[in-house]
């Protein structure tokens, strides 16, 4: 080793006595190259074998001058600090070395290889299962159950299994609504013979009973009217809106309910169900005039929306309650009483046909009081509406 530590030092330019170096395989290791210097360990001497086209040659002992690029086996190096400690370097392990990289070019390879049948499997895999998703999200009890039966064994279980659901879920949903609707229909016919009777009432006492009765009715028709929405689906005509508001202003006036209509587009038309809609912005100036005693319409677009707004002066809503007061059966008033009587369902058939026709309802207070209910529609074109349910 003194030939090696000997180099080392005037490498570094050191004190020999401060360069300590070892083999690590004592048993002898190195292979001598072809051409140049080389050195070869045998137990534990070390040969400089200088090799060329002419043959080669060994060298050892003390006087061997090693060059910085020569050849040789493994070994480790400590270098003496100041302090008196050794500061040792070891070689990185040129086999494992290798190896490691011949790991990550075969990792590389097979990635690289299996890549496309991963992605192949992946989208078989997965475009039956999005085809579910999307088939799911459009789902209604009303429409029928065509959950696709495609993909693996796994998957077609799958849809056969919500297929089945589907089906049990709409005929229970079928049976209480043919339920409720008879319940509602044979109420009215005690209530034409009490209407009879209360004809026959002194006649005070008579427009009350008759009032009290026309509302009964009133909640009857809400109450159905709600539960149809979705059974009788949307019956798709094309409406000027200006017109259709100006219609429903002046049916107004003629009962004496003053609306005050003034519009901000001077045209807008869209393909919606005209019954539906008239039955939603009917309960809103219901509800305007009932808290407030007046009501205003207008019409405006909005990018591709058209809004419909209803305002009053009236009380408005806490905003804490806006989210309730969209809600079936919901009243933000506890007293029921006759001048605010109903059951909760003005809004929620309103918020109702809002989705039917792919829109919105939107409530939002008015300053310095009263409330703006806005029916937001998105017009569609023609083609699409043959896509959406019909009645």
């Amino acid at each position: 080793m003194e030939a090696i530590e000997a180099a080392l030092a005037r490498a570094l330019s050191v004190d020999p006595a401060t360069v300590r170096a070892r083999w690590r395989d004592s048993e002898g290791a190195g292979k001598a190259s072809d051409v140049g210097q080389s050195v070869v360990l045998v137990g534990d001497r070390a040969l400089l074998v200088d090799s060329g086209a002419s043959g080669f040659q060994m060298r050892y002992g003390p006087d061997v001058r090693i060059g910085l690029d020569v050849r040789m086996p493994a070994f480790d190096v400590a270098l003496r600090q100041r302090d008196g400690r050794w500061q040792w370097v070891m070689p990185v392990d040129r086999h494992r070395r290798e190896w490691r990289m011949r790991l990550l070019i075969a990792f590389g390879i097979a990635l690289v290889l299996s890549a496309a049948p991963v992605w192949l499997a992946s989208r078989r895999l997965s475009r039956p299962i999005m085809a579910l998703a999307s088939r799911a999200s459009v789902s209604a009890l009303e429409t029928e159950a065509s959950f696709p039966l495609d993909g693996p064994e796994e998957i077609r279980a799958v849809a056969r299994a919500m297929n089945d659901m589907h089906r049990r879920l709409a005929e229970q949903a079928t049976e209480r609504f043919q339920s409720f609707t008879a319940i509602a229909h044979d109420l009215r016919t005690p209530l034409t013979g009490l209407r009879i009777r209360a004809e026959c009432m002194p006649p005070g006492e008579r427009e009350r009973m008759v009032a009290d009765l026309e509302r009964m009715g009133a909640m009857i028709d809400d109450m159905l009217a709600y539960a149809r929405i979705d059974r009788q689906g949307v019956r798709w005509e094309r409406v000027d809106l200006v017109a259709f508001l100006r219609a429903i202003t002046l049916d107004r006036q003629s009962i004496a309910q003053p609306v005050d209509f003034r519009p901000s587009v001077s045209s807008a038309s869209a393909q919606v169900d005209p019954l539906m809609l008239r039955r939603a912005i009917d309960n809103l100036l219901d509800n305007a005039f009932r808290y407030a005693g007046n009501a205003s319409l207008d019409i405006a677009r909005s990018g591709s929306a058209i809004h419909i707004h209803v305002d009053d002066t009236g009380p408005g809503i806490p905003e804490n309650h806006m989210e309730a007061a969209l809600k079936p059966f919901t009243r933000l008033e506890a007293s029921r009483n006759a001048a605010t009587g109903g059951v909760g369902l003005g809004l929620a058939i309103a918020e109702r046909v809002c989705t039917a026709h792919g829109g919105r309802l939107h409530l939002q207070n008015r300053s310095p009081q009263g409330l703006r209910v806005t029916i937001v529609l998105n017009p569609l074109d023609d083609s699409l509406h043959a896509h959406m349910p019909k009645a």
